[in-house]
């Protein structure tokens, strides 16, 4: 194998699978953040894009929603709640993750940005786009010289 490979090599299963018991390669990074959550689908309903995430245990208050250029972005941060009496509890598994998460998605079509809604109902999240009509996108006249 080559000297350049080796590194890659050496640290590819602990990069994917962590050094814990936590496999924070796959779900998260040694950050902190959660990768690939919450997961998204993405549908077109005619005049609105809609965009449902499953986000089990995180208040709306945790969530921020922006969208800009095309590109929704659905933040927020996933507290675990210590439960009375567990600290001195002796687990077999953790598989609840705590930390923050960010997932951008881009926007089949352009969408009307102060229309968006959004609402949750349990544990999923709903996003409402608003598309923009023919008429409301901007017309780029060409000058002749």
């Amino acid at each position: 194998m080559s000297k350049h490979l080796m590194p890659y090599h050496d640290n590819f299963f602990d990069d994917f699978f962590g050094n814990d018991l936590r496999f924070p390669g796959i779900f998260g990074d040694r950050s902190g953040r959660i990768i690939g959550f919450p997961r998204i689908d993405v549908s077109d309903k005619g005049e609105s894009i809609i965009v449902t995430a499953n986000v089990p245990g995180v208040a709306s208050k945790d969530i921020h929603i922006e969208v800009e250029d095309n590109l929704l972005t659905i933040s927020g941060h996933v507290v675990k709640e210590e439960e009375e009496g567990k600290k001195d509890s002796e687990f077999y598994r953790l598989e609840r993750e705590e930390g923050a998460f960010s997932r951008t998605v881009s926007l089949p079509s352009p969408v009307q940005n102060d229309r968006v809604e959004a609402k949750t109902k349990n544990g999923v999240l709903t996003i409402t786009l608003p598309k923009k009509t023919e008429t409301e996108r901007p017309k780029i006249s060409i000058k002749e010289e």
